[in-house]
C-alpha cells in the first residue's frame, strides 16, 4: 500500500466530524418547535428511506449555518492541508443542500457530496462513491461506527470526534492514522448542566405552603410534598432540555449561553429529543401518585413552560410575566400537594417579587448585548437593545411593590389576627427583602449580575445571609403560635 501523501484526496465527514453536531437532528428540532404539526405529518416520509426525510427536514427546519459548532482543531488542520495543495472534499450523509451551505461557510472544500432525495450517502454507499470518484485512493476523516466501512477502503485515517471504541476499531484496521482530534468530553457533568439540577432550588417553593400552614407535623402532607418536589424537578429538567433545543440558534449568539451543552455540541441534539420528553412524561406519571389536583397543576405548568419555549419568550414583557407566573404556580402546586388552602397575600407577593427578578434577567441580557456594540433586536427575544430603561423602570417598580405587599400583609392581616407570638420581629422582613432586591438591581445595572438572579442568589454569600435572616425573623416571630389558624394560608 502506498504511503498517504499530501496529494491523496482527503474526504471529510460533516456531522460529528467537521461539525460537533448533526444537522439532521438540528433541522428536526428546529422544525418540531417552529412547525410541530407539519413536522409530525412529514415523519412518515421515513418509510420511503432516510434521504427523503432529510430533504424534508432541511426544508421545514432551516438552520443558522454560521452558528453551528465546529471542530476548530480539525479546521486548522484542513486549512494547512489545503494550503499545501492537497485536495479536500466534504462527503457527508447530510442533505446536499445543507452540506453545500456548510461548505460555503468554511471555504475549504473543492467538491461537496451529500445525500440526495433518493440516496443516503452513509456507510457502504459513501465508500462506493469514494472508490468511484478516487480510484487511486483516498484518505477519510470521520467519527462514527458507520465510518469503519469507509475507512476499510481508504489509504489512511483521520479521527475527529470519535469515541474510544470507534477509535480503537479504526486503528485496528492497520492503516496509517494521520491525525487524531479527541472527542469533547460530555459525560455526567454536561448532563448535570443540561438538566440544571441547581435550578431545583427554585422548586423548594413547593414547601412554602406546607410550612406556612403549619402542616409539617402531618406525615402524609410532608411525603406528598416531597414527591411533588421530585416530580416537579423531573418535569422541569425535561422542560429545560426542550427549551435549550428550541433556543439553539439564540443561545449560540449569546455571550454565555453559547457554552450550554447542546448549543456547544457537547451533548447530541438527538439525545436531548429523547431525554427531554422522557423526563416530562416521568414527572407527569409520578404526579398521579401525589393527587389529581397536583397532577393537573403540573400539567398546566408544563403546558405554560412549553408555550414559553415555543413562542411566549419572544414577546416582550409577556415573557417576564409568564416567568413570574411559573414561580407562583410552584407555590400553587405545593398547596395542592399538601392539601392546604391558597393564600392571596403570598401569591400576590410572589408575582411582583419574581416579576422583578425576571425583569432583572432580561435587563442583564440587554446590557450585555449593548456592551458588545449590538443594535436592534436581541436574538430570540422581543426586546431591543435600547429597551434597557423600560426593564430598569418596571423591574424597580415591581421590587418596591413586593416590599409594599409585605408591609400591607403585616399591617392588615398578621398583626390584627394575632397570628404570631412576637410579630414585631417581622418588621425586618420587608427591609431585608427590599435590600436584597436593591442589591440585585445594583449589580444588574453594573453588568455584574449572573444571567439568572436565582442562580446568583444560591451562590452569593450575602444573599444567603439575608435569606437566613428573613427565615430567622419568621421562626422567631412564631416561637409560640397563637391559637388562631394562619390567615396567611386562607
Amino acid at each position: 500500500m502506498d504511503a498517504p501523501g499530501l496529494q491523496t484526496p482527503l474526504a471529510v465527514d460533516m456531522d460529528g466530524t467537521l461539525l460537533k453536531t448533526d444537522v439532521f437532528f438540528e433541522s428536526l428540532a428546529s422544525a418540531l418547535f417552529k412547525k410541530p404539526f407539519s413536522t409530525m405529518a412529514l415523519l412518515p416520509t421515513a418509510l420511503f428511506g432516510r434521504a427523503p426525510l432529510k430533504r424534508a427536514m432541511a426544508v421545514l427546519g432551516p438552520l443558522d449555518i454560521d452558528s453551528l459548532p465546529a471542530r476548530q482543531d480539525l479546521i486548522v488542520f484542513l486549512q494547512g492541508e489545503r494550503a499545501a495543495g492537497r485536495p479536500v472534499h466534504l462527503v457527508t450523509a447530510a442533505d446536499t443542500e445543507l452540506a453545500e451551505k456548510v461548505a460555503a461557510r468554511f471555504g475549504l472544500f473543492e467538491r461537496v457530496y451529500g445525500s440526495s432525495g433518493n440516496r443516503n450517502l452513509k456507510g457502504r454507499h459513501k465508500r462506493a462513491l469514494l472508490e468511484e470518484e478516487f480510484p487511486d485512493g483516498y484518505a477519510y476523516a470521520g467519527d462514527s461506527p458507520a465510518d469503519i466501512t469507509v475507512w476499510q477502503g481508504a489509504k489512511s485515517v483521520v479521527l475527529a470526534g470519535a469515541n474510544k471504541d470507534t477509535s480503537r476499531r479504526a486503528e485496528d484496521l492497520g492503516l496509517p492514522v494521520e491525525q487524531k482530534f479527541e472527542q469533547d468530553p460530555a459525560g455526567l457533568r454536561a448532563w448535570l448542566k443540561a438538566l440544571r439540577l441547581h435550578q431545583w432550588m427554585k422548586n423548594l417553593l413547593v414547601f412554602v405552603p406546607l410550612l406556612l400552614a403549619q402542616a409539617y407535623t402531618e406525615p402524609p402532607a410532608v411525603l406528598a410534598t416531597l414527591l411533588a418536589f421530585l416530580c416537579l424537578g423531573l418535569a422541569a429538567s425535561g422542560s429545560y432540555v426542550l427549551n435549550d433545543l428550541a433556543d439553539l440558534a439564540a443561545d449560540r449568539a449569546h455571550r454565555t449561553k453559547k457554552n450550554r451543552p447542546f448549543a456547544s455540541g457537547r451533548l447530541k441534539v438527538a439525545h436531548g429529543l429523547v431525554v427531554g420528553p422522557g423526563l416530562v412524561a416521568l414527572g407527569l406519571l409520578g404526579s398521579l401518585f401525589v393527587n389529581l389536583a397536583f397532577a393537573f397543576a403540573l400539567a398546566v405548568y408544563i403546558v405554560i413552560t412549553l408555550s414559553y419555549s415555543l413562542r411566549l419568550k419572544r414577546v416582550a414583557l409577556l415573557d417576564t410575566t409568564v416567568l413570574a407566573g411559573l414561580f407562583t404556580l410552584r407555590l400553587g402546586m405545593g398547596a395542592a400537594a399538601a392539601a392546604v388552602a391558597f393564600t392571596p397575600w403570598l401569591f400576590t407577593f410572589s408575582m411582583f417579587f419574581f416579576l422583578s427578578l425576571s425583569l432583572a434577567k432580561r435587563h442583564v441580557e440587554i446590557l450585555g448585548k449593548r456592551a458588545d456594540g449590538a443594535t436592534g433586536m436581541l436574538p430570540g427575544r422581543g426586546y431591543l437593545v435600547d429597551d434597557w430603561p423600560l426593564t430598569l423602570g418596571l423591574g424597580l417598580s415591581a421590587a418596591v411593590a413586593s416590599s409594599l405587599i409585605l408591609v400591607l400583609y403585616l399591617v392588615e392581616d398578621a398583626f390584627p389576627q394575632g397570628l404570631y407570638a412576637h410579630p414585631s420581629l417581622l418588621w425586618a422582613t420587608p427591609l431585608l427583602v427590599g435590600l436584597w432586591l436593591m442589591r440585585v438591581w445594583l449589580l444588574a445595572s453594573r453588568g455584574q449580575l449572573d444571567d439568572d438572579p436565582v442562580a446568583f442568589a444560591i451562590k452569593d454569600p450575602l444573599s444567603l445571609i439575608l435569606g437566613a435572616c428573613v427565615g430567622a425573623c419568621f421562626v422567631g416571630a412564631s416561637v409560640a403560635f397563637a391559637p388562631i389558624t394562619s390567615t396567611l394560608m386562607r
